[in-house]
This record gives structure tokens, sequence and C-alpha cells, in this order.
């Protein structure tokens, strides 16, 4: 495939006026069926649960945080105040096909990411296992090491049960290819031999290997192996994204051959510039950057609902297993809801920042409901493998959901969770210093690292250094911090002192899984130390 016009582009074309919903999907003619259920994976990039409308319609005014407001009325307004209820409104409405989708799919309201940041949390998604096991905490230890071989990714066992698999849009789980290191662009973008998408399972890759490209004119694309030419002025990656992902899909549609389409888009990544007219216009926040926010997730809406269009076209609608997720939540244009009801973003180990949105769909298959059981997105690759009747690699961390999504089973196979990663201030509110939101950078934060069972969280923080960012000049001491989240979702009532037998018994649970896991690669190796061993045993004992 390349980016000429073709039958495929015709086609979409003539299946754009169609208005599509869940219940008109449900209600098609029975369908031929292929041997193996299609799977489509959309992963948002930096899209808390705030933002996505079957979460957003469940808010309230009052579940926007007071911090995210002031900062962005300060950003944007000149501190004159933002409406809540237009902001609610404006992400309740942003994605309709998705909502339609959503009303006979499982809205799960308790998942996490592996980790809060881009690449960790994408090699641990793409692997079924928690990338802590190999070092990986930030975005530098996969950008320095990527995935080791020994992991089986998700697209390697697909492909080998005969599925053709693609990605369209962000990798960002691989080093860089040594041999490009004069080519400024192509390297910066770039895969290392043997970590290359079509190394890794994938028979088709139209995409980059960073954390970002840019919206329009999009530099340091690759298709395949090749580097792609500078696109065209005016084009919006997001279209262009749409269209490669509906190509990808019709190919393998009219070879009747199953499908994997890991759809990985720069929405909503920063730097953030306005898309088209078109998507903004059905915005009125009184917030001209939070309707250009809402008209981004609009634009990736259309191209979720002309891939359906297709599915319904060749008579797949129903043997498809839909799954839409986010690597982590929002980020520093703190664009209310925000990560709302949850405290903090992403980069953090706030809720914020590892509370994902996860919405699985199909017709017969996924009892819809709200489920609020505790799910990773480890869980994602057995589940999806299990669904294609495909063996699960042995030693990953995942779950298999399908039990639970098919109704078999009224519990979740999680009671409990750990995590660890970086607990920063580059990408997301800075509570203990506000005047620096998001402005303040370095490559030593402190690491968080939490043990969630049942609606109790404990959450410990690591040192943050004397000197190491502006406004806190003598640093933070370690903390440990007990919520009841079914009562403070938000975070704001530490309850640790109160419950000091409960913030024994889970601090070695994290002490015990931290043991588990290897060291960080790069960075912060004696912060990793301080949670595996106890940092806070001596002041609670």
């Amino acid at each position: 495939m390349t980016g000429k016009s073709s039958s495929s582009s015709h086609l979409v074309s003539a299946l754009i006026p169609l208005v599509l919903s869940a219940a008109a999907i449900n209600a098609a003619a029975a369908p031929v069926q292929t041997e193996k259920p299609n799977i489509i994976m959309v992963l948002l990039d930096d899209v808390g649960t705030g933002w996505i409308p079957p979460y957003a319609e469940r808010l309230t005014p009052e579940q926007l945080e007071p911090e995210i407001l002031a900062d962005y009325a300060k950003q944007r307004t000149d501190g004159v105040p933002v409406s809540r209820e237009k902001h609610l409104d404006a992400a309740r409405r942003c994605m309709p096909f998705l909502s339609s989708l959503a009303r006979d799919g499982a809205v799960f309201g308790n998942c996490f990411a592996t980790a809060s940041l881009c690449a960790p949390s994408r090699a641990g998604l793409l692997t079924g296992t928690f990338q802590q096991r190999w070092g990986a905490y930030s975005n530098m230890d996969v950008d320095r090491n990527g995935v080791p071989a020994s992991r089986v990714m998700l697209a390697e066992s697909l492909s080998a049960a005969g599925y053709r698999c693609g990605i369209i849009g962000k990798w960002h789980v691989a080093m860089k290819d040594p041999a490009l290191r004069q080519h400024t662009l192509a390297y910066q973008t770039s895969s290392h031999p043997g970590q290359h998408p079509l190394d890794r399972g994938f028979g088709y890759y139209f995409g980059f290997n960073n954390s970002a490209s840019s919206y329009y004119e999009a530099k340091g694309l690759w298709e395949n192996r090749s580097p792609v030419p500078l696109r065209p002025k005016g084009e919006f990656l997001t279209d262009l994204f749409n269209r490669k992902a509906c190509e990808f899909v019709e190919t393998a549609l009219k070879a009747k051959q199953p499908l994997f389409l890991y759809y990985a888009p720069m929405t909503l990544h920063d730097p953030i510039v306005a898309p088209p007219e078109r998507y903004v216009r059905p915005f009125d926040t009184g917030v001209k950057f939070s309707d250009e926010y809402a008209g981004h997730l609009l634009a990736l809406d259309e191209g979720i609902r002309k891939l359906f269009a297709l599915l319904t076209h060749y008579g797949q609608q129903t043997n498809t297993l839909f799954i839409l997720s986010s690597d982590n939540g929002c980020a520093q244009y703190s664009v209310p809801p925000h990560n709302a009801p949850n405290r903090g973003g992403k980069g953090t180990g706030w809720l914020g920042g590892l509370n994902v949105p996860l919405i699985v769909w199909q017709p017969g298959v996924v009892k819809p409901g709200r489920p609020e059981g505790i799910v990773s997105l480890a869980d994602l690759m057995p589940t999806v493998l299990a669904s294609a009747g495909v063996a699960v690699p042995a030693n990953i961390d995942g779950k298999n959901l399908l039990p639970f999504l098919r109704g078999e089973t009224a519990r979740a196979p999680r009671d409990s969770l750990g995590s660890c990663g970086v607990h920063g201030w580059r990408w997301s509110y800075f509570y203990e210093a506000p005047d620096k939101t998001n402005r303040s950078n370095t490559s030593t934060p402190p690491l968080y690292a939490w043990w969630l069972e049942g609606d109790r969280l404990l959450l410990e923080i690591t040192p943050l250094q004397p000197n190491t960012i502006a406004g806190l000049p003598n640093g933070l001491p370690p903390r440990t911090l007990l919520y009841n989240l079914a009562a403070d979702r938000q975070q704001r009532h530490d309850c640790h002192e109160k419950e000091q037998e409960l913030t024994r018994a889970l601090r070695k649970n994290i002490q015990g899984w931290l043991r588990e896991m290897a060291e960080p690669r790069s960075a912060a190796k004696e912060d990793y130390r301080l949670l595996r061993d106890g940092q806070g045993e001596s002041r609670h004992k």
C-alpha cells in the first residue's frame, strides 16, 4: 500500500455518508464470519477518562479538580473562570460514534496502564507484561533499550496464527537505528533492526518511532522500512492515519484474512495545534483551545466510524473485537475535565496518570455493562489471544478477561495490582509547586510505588532532592499516603496514620512486588531500592 489513490480510498469515500450506530450494526443481517475474529485496538495518546464520552457523561461539575480549573484559566483565559458545564458538554459530545458503540460494550471504571508514560506503558500493553520486570520505569529506559527480544509481542503471536497485522501511528518501543545517525530526522523516528514493527510480528507499518510527530505536514513518518516524503501542505495527520487504517483493514477484508489493527494515533499528544475547522465547529466551550482539543477527538471518532463502515460493508462488523484505551492520563494542557474524577495526570503516580479508559465491544461476545473490577492494560494481550484461539506466551503478567467479558464469571481476575514509575512534574500538574506547573524539567524526578487492593490504595513517593526544581528549594521528604478510593477518588484525605496496620500490610505487598521486578535501566536506581526495602517502615512501626 502507498499513499496513492486506490479502490480502497474510493470505497471509503462512498461509505462516509453512512451514519452508523451500534444499534444499526447489531441490527444488520448476520454476516458470513471468518474462522477467527478481527481485532481492532485503538490506543489514544495522553487522554484520560475525563475526555472520553462514556466516562464524561457520568461526571458532575463538582468532580473537576479546582487546581486544574485555576491552572487552565491562568493559561488560556487570563484568569477568567472556565465554564465547567460547557467543558463537560464538549467532553460528552466529542466522540459520538464511540459513544454509540460503548452503549453495547463493556466500559471499565478501574483499568490501569502499566506506566503513566508513553513508552513503558506501550511496552507493557504489547507484551502483556509489567515492563518493570526488565527495568523499564521511564521513557528513557525504553528509548535506550527497547523491548527485550525474549519478550513475545502480541502481533508475533497473532501473525504466527495467520493474522494480517498492521500498526498505524506511534510505535515508540524501540531504540533508534544507529546506521541512520547522520540523517537526523530519519534517525529520530527510526527503529533499530530487530525492534522494527516488521521484526515484531507486524506485516504493515505506517507511523513513527518517537514520542510525537506533527499534526500538519508530518515529517519523519515511515511506511514499512522506507521513509515517507514530507507530507503535502495542509494535510492533517489524524485524517492521514484514519485513511491508512481503512486501507489496511480493507486489504485484509478483501483477502478474507483475519486482521489485527493496532491503531495508535497521535491524538492527543503535544504539541497540539488547531485541527481542521470542520472538527472544531461543533463545540462552544467559551475557550477556543478547548474547542480545538475536542475537535481532535472528533477527528479520530470519524476514523473509527469509517472503519466500522468498512466492516459492515464486508459483513464483518459482529466478527470484530474492538478495544479502545489510552497509554496514560492527560498531560500538561490541563483542559477540563482533564482526568476527572481522578487527581493528577501523566508522569505521576496519582490516579489521573494511570487510570485509563477501556472500552471493549463485540456483540454476542462482550456483555454490555460498567464493570468496576481492577484491570491492567497488560490483560489485553492474553484477552485478545484467547479471543483469537491463540496460545498465550508463558511468563506474562496479563490475565485473560474473556470469561469475565462474556459474563461467564461475575468477578474480574484481579483483586489487587501493583505499580511503580516516575512521579514527575514535567508532564502534569504539580500540586506542591503550583507556580511552576509544567515548566520545570529534570532527569531525576522521584519514583512512586503503589499497591491497590479493593478500594484501598497505598502510595509511596521517594524524596524530592533539594534544588531539583524552582519553587521547592528544600525538596520534599519521602511520603506514605493511604486512600479510601470509594469515598475519596480525588485522593484528598490521607488516612495512613489512622490505619497503620493496613498501611504495613500493603507496604509489604509493594515490597514483595518490587522484589520481583528489576532495577531501572537508566536512572533512579537508589529510589527503587528505597521503595523495595521500605523507605517508610522506620516512621510507621
